[in-house]
């Protein structure tokens, strides 16, 4: 009740009030009290009893919104917490919402999320639970993250350097077609073989149908979406599932029309978020009953948050890194791919701070993470990785990202050219072949991108290489060892990746009309990493072939690839050496300036939220 929470003196100004305007013969309710005395009835009561006054009516609702109101319970709710927040600009300012801040806060330091209540802790060094300037910029911890194609790289808080392969199964929905019926998962378990099995055999159309997108995570837990090479028990009681719908299904009497077929499977919803590892997997494990996705793509669609909220938090928990996430002298980096939309963003930042509760967070576009590593503040850089190929024009540390060029060939596709080959060759031996075994290093490292292509023709005595791939003829049995030959097929199947790829061209066009001032810096510094990048004779070739589409600047044409390590890690070593911004305290004041790092801390993102990530900066150097 309010009148338990008010204190005594005001309650018996409440009551003058009242007496007064009562003789006026204009009071007949609580709501029509002045809006005045309203606001000073909730500013006195908890922040939870605010919002429950706010259900009960419009009228209420309408008085609980107050700005006000929020206002004073937020500097009540900030007094009591032992974070340091920044101050505004103006502290007055309408645009900032403090029912959304003080909602912010309690997510954060209530709200057990998925890593459970925030335990918050001061730093070791300067001994505050938010860090002062000075001992951020001193004694920084970094956890960087970069999520490919094929493989998500890793450098923890103690430097070391992890991998995991970038890839989310989602279990499908066994759903019956006659009956529209969708059958409990939990029921299938080998305890009780019989019984699922005359279940399933009880009807008469049972196909597997993709889950959708929007309610993988309300799905019950046998259902939602994991990782397939950490999590051997949900493998194999989703393996054994599969089998047993193998079995029932020649009894079954229905059928679903071709026709019909996409739709009821919802195919259409899943297909945009593969790549071709997780088609290949699929291939091997033979496991229709599942959907392997890739976390790359589902980053660009705002509707697959879901599946990166599930990868992101395997990997927080696979690698133990929460209690160092949460310390306040850790910043997270995590690379963006190009055109990462603000819908993505939104969601990435309010996952991170209020269900991870990470203390400090830098959204890190990847052209950027590569020039810190060469040091190059204005460059020309490409990443050509396993599925895709990016190119990004950076002036003075910014992205311009309309001149950004993408295309969806790497590494990858040398592999499909090479099993195509084998294929031709009509090799028996290497049936069982599969993409993903032609795509390892010790293959790849017999591969070559040649600089003159007719003279390798011409060569009748080609030189052979003999290698040992695993295969596998039945999804049924283990893979085993196969030898196969390959002669020509080694340059000839990174040529026809080369040539889909069309690099050249896009250097070009994504350096048409530079601004003059930016000509010699671009072309001197080209950038190129990526693990499709390794390739011997790729940089050489690409080298060759910008100096002959772009004769006006091939004095200064340098193409740079970096000279130690694995050129799959450079992005996620570039990430880690990034530096934090001098000035932070006033770094969520403005706008985001598009093409530039995005840095914001737990108490920044708990006044101003997503504020910044507002659409309205325009790139100017462009």
């Amino acid at each position: 009740m309010l009148s338990s929470v008010l204190v005594s003196s005001f309650s018996d100004y409440l009551l003058d009030m009242m007496e007064e305007v009562g003789s006026q013969g204009s009071f007949t309710g609580l709501f029509d009290l002045p809006i005045e005395l309203h606001v000073k009835i909730l500013m006195m009561i908890d922040p939870l009893d605010v919002l429950s006054y706010s259900c009960a009516c419009q009228i209420s609702k309408q008085m609980g919104e107050n700005h006000r109101v929020w206002k004073h319970q937020w500097t009540k709710l900030s007094s009591k917490t032992p974070f340091t927040f920044p101050i505004p600009i103006n502290k007055d300012d309408p645009s900032i919402n403090y029912k959304d801040v003080c909602g912010r806060l309690w997510r954060i330091l209530v709200y057990k999320g998925l890593s459970g209540p925030l335990i918050a802790g001061r730093c070791s060094y300067c001994k505050e639970f938010t860090c002062l300037p000075s001992c951020m910029e001193d004694r920084n911890d970094k956890i960087a993250l970069d999520i490919g194609g094929k493989m998500t790289w890793l450098i923890t808080a103690d430097f070391s350097l992890k991998r995991h392969l970038s890839m989310v199964a989602v279990p499908k929905v066994l759903r019956c077609f006659d009956c529209d019926t969708t059958l409990d998962r939990q029921e299938c378990r080998k305890l009780h073989f019989n019984d699922s099995l005359s279940k399933m055999t009880s009807h008469t159309a049972l196909e597997y149908c993709s889950q959708s997108l929007s309610d993988m995570l309300l799905q019950p837990r046998m259902s939602r979406p994991f990782c397939l090479f950490c999590e051997d028990d949900k493998v194999n009681r989703l393996l054994f599932e599969r089998e047993m719908v193998s079995s029932s299904k020649h009894k079954m009497r229905g059928f679903l029309p071709s026709y019909y077929e996409e739709e009821f499977r919802n195919v259409s919803a899943i297909s945009p978020l593969t790549n071709g590892y997780c088609k290949d997997t699929a291939s091997i494990l033979g496991a229709e009953n599942i959907d392997l996705l890739s976390p790359l793509l589902a980053l660009e669609n705002d509707a697959a948050f879901p599946v990166v909220r599930t990868y992101l938090s395997h990997i927080f928990h696979q690698f133990q890194l929460i209690s160092d996430l949460q310390r306040p002298n850790c910043s997270f980096i995590l690379t963006e791919p190009a055109g990462l939309l603000s819908g993505v963003k939104e969601h990435l930042l309010k996952f991170l701070f209020e269900e991870i509760k990470i203390s400090r967070l830098c959204l890190l576009p990847k052209a950027l993470a590569l020039s810190q590593l060469f040091e190059a503040e204005t460059c020309i850089v490409i990443d050509s990785g396993a599925t895709s190929t990016s190119v990004w024009v950076v002036f003075d540390g910014m992205v311009c990202e309309k001149r950004t060029q993408i295309m969806s060939i790497g590494g990858w596709h040398v592999s499909q050219f090479l099993k195509q080959a084998l294929t031709w060759k009509d090799n028996k031996d290497a049936d069982g072949a599969t993409i993903s075994s032609l795509d390892t290093s010790t293959v790849k490292q017999k591969c070559r991108l040649s600089l003159n292509l007719s003279r390798e023709n011409e060569l009748k005595n080609g030189k052979f290489e003999t290698l040992h791939i695993k295969s596998q003829r039945d999804h049924h049995k283990r893979l085993e060892m196969t030898e196969v030959t390959l002669s020509s097929e080694l340059y000839l199947a990174p040529e026809m990746m080369y040539a889909s790829l069309n690099l050249p061209q896009m250097v070009s066009e994504a350096a048409r009309d530079l601004p003059s001032n930016y000509v010699k810096d671009c072309f001197s510094n080209i950038l190129i990493s990526g693990g499709n990048a390794g390739l011997e004779g790729f940089v050489q070739r690409l080298s060759s072939d910008l100096r002959e589409i772009l004769p006006e600047h091939a004095p200064i044409i340098n193409v740079r690839l970096f000279p130690s390590g694995n050129h799959s890690w450079n992005t996620v070593m570039g990430a880690n050496g990034v530096r934090i911004p001098q000035d932070y305290d006033n770094t969520n004041q403005s706008l985001h300036q598009p093409g530039t790092p995005l840095w914001i801390s737990r108490e920044e993102y708990i006044l101003f939220g997503s504020h910044q990530l507002t659409s309205g900066c325009v790139q100017e150097r462009c």
